[in-house]
């Protein structure tokens, strides 16, 4: 539901000086934490109510493995791209934690240096091209298959930012996450355990390809597989009865613009000085900007501009039409008058990604098909809109309680933690979404 870019899209929404990095590999300066999220997640709720739970979260992204873990966890395990490097941090280990460091030490991802990513199926299975248009490979590859993983010397950036672009990264999570549920007996004592994996390359394949690549439906082919051997681990060591599986996703894709499609980018630096002049021309220049900070189509404006705007409607109108000037975008929405009686579901989903005093004063809607980037981004394709291709994503529940069968009920993400909460028996008492009912046995709540 949120599709409004704020901080949370990048990994500054965990970011805590206090909770420096513990590597498992290269130094970093890293430093990351839950101390920004504000409502306890299902991770956190279980291990207040079952302290002999344990909590497992993995992911190729701080926030991935972080917001899915909550406060603290057995093991919270993430990928530093900038330094190439595995890490938890001092907010959830004081060492390396063994299991995860074993297991690390005996897979170093540095050893396919040299790997060829080729098609896992016959060229003709494939409904995407290779080498479509618009399409942005990572540094040290075109857009043809097969690609090599290899760095500028050895390991590096370049090689890391061509591992984690590519179905290894997910496969070698996967791998992790067996050996985890072994290492810890997941699922396999007298306790409610929780395993949580953000698998991530297909994100990062998408925004360099697109969703209509070759690339991206192999990934997308090669995760089957990964999610194939994972599930096969937990029918043999727990068994299929005893565990509840949830696989969602946290937002879709918008198609590479193309002229041939009349869409476009929007240079999120054109909306901030389009915001900034029409500022000017309302209040004069000042020699000091009215844009504290522009990120992704979120305007923040300085407290002093803030408080002018909150008094001055006339001016709001005024950047908002300034700002619709730009090509690409279709309207500019001011914060402070989301309202969550809307009929309008861009205003509403607009209302409940609002959080004052962190999200932007000003959001930005793109015209449909078009994404709002910085204007020297590397990607090929984005996300960030309201429209169905961005906010239409698969739930998927197995697994102990589940009822088989496809149901077009109106459902989403945020329905997955209560759903999960009640066939686990764990009090949520402040959560979005509902329980999906009609997709649990009849006997499934509070069984386990």
């Amino acid at each position: 539901r949120d599709w409004s870019s704020d901080v949370c899209s990048s990994d500054l929404c965990t970011e805590d000086t206090s909770a420096p990095a513990i590597t498992y590999g290269r130094g970093t300066r890293m430093a990351n934490s839950a101390k920004l999220l504000l409502a306890p997640t299902f991770a956190d709720r279980l291990r207040a109510q079952q302290p002999d739970a344990r909590v497992v979260t993995l992911s190729l992204k701080a926030r991935g493995a972080i917001d899915l873990a909550g406060h603290g966890g057995t093991a919270v395990t993430w990928f530093d791209e900038n330094a190439g490097t595995f890490l938890t941090s001092k907010a959830f280990a004081d060492a390396p934690v063994p299991a995860v460091k074993q297991f690390i030490d005996a897979h170093d991802f540095d050893k396919q240096i040299g790997a060829t990513w080729t098609l896992r199926d016959a060229p003709a299975a494939y409904r995407g091209r290779d080498a479509g248009a618009g399409e942005r490979p990572p540094t040290g590859w075109d857009a043809l298959f097969p690609h090599v993983l290899k760095g500028a010397k050895d390991s590096d950036a370049q090689y890391w930012g061509q591992w984690r672009r590519s179905p290894f990264a997910d496969a070698y999570l996967g791998d992790l996450a067996v050996s985890l549920i072994d290492a810890f007996r997941l699922g396999q004592r007298d306790a409610t355990d929780f395993l949580g994996v953000s698998f991530s390359a297909v994100d990062y394949v998408g925004h360099s390809f697109g969703p209509l690549s070759r690339e991206t439906e192999d990934t997308a082919a090669r995760l089957d597989d990964v999610l194939g051997n994972l599930i096969a681990r937990l029918d043999a060591t727990v068994g299929r009865s005893n565990y509840i599986l949830a696989l969602s996703a946290d937002h879709g894709v918008a198609p590479i613009p193309t002229a041939m499609n009349a869409t476009g980018r929007v240079a999120g630096e054109d909306v901030r000085d389009r915001v900034e002049e029409a500022l000017r021309d309302r209040y004069g220049a000042t020699g000091a900007p009215y844009v504290e900070w522009n990120y992704n189509g979120d305007i923040y404006l300085t407290a002093t501009t803030r408080s002018r705007l909150a008094r001055d409607p006339a001016a709001v109108v005024g950047v908002q039409t300034a700002t619709v000037m730009v090509p690409g975008v279709d309207r500019l929405l001011y914060s402070p008058a989301l309202k969550e009686q809307s009929t309008d579901p861009i205003l509403r989903a607009a209302w409940l990604s609002y959080l004052p005093a962190r999200s932007g004063d000003f959001q930005v809607v793109t015209k449909r098909g078009w994404v709002i980037q910085g204007r020297a981004s590397a990607n090929a394709a984005s996300h960030g809109g309201p429209y169905d291709y961005d906010t239409r994503v698969p739930v998927v529940l197995f697994g102990g309680g589940i009822r088989r069968g496809t149901y077009d009920s109106t459902a989403s993400p945020a329905d997955i933690v209560p759903t999960v909460a009640t066939i686990a028996g764990v009090d949520m008492p402040k959560v979005e979404g509902r329980v999906l009912r009609e997709a649990l046995l009849s006997d499934a709540a509070s069984t386990r």
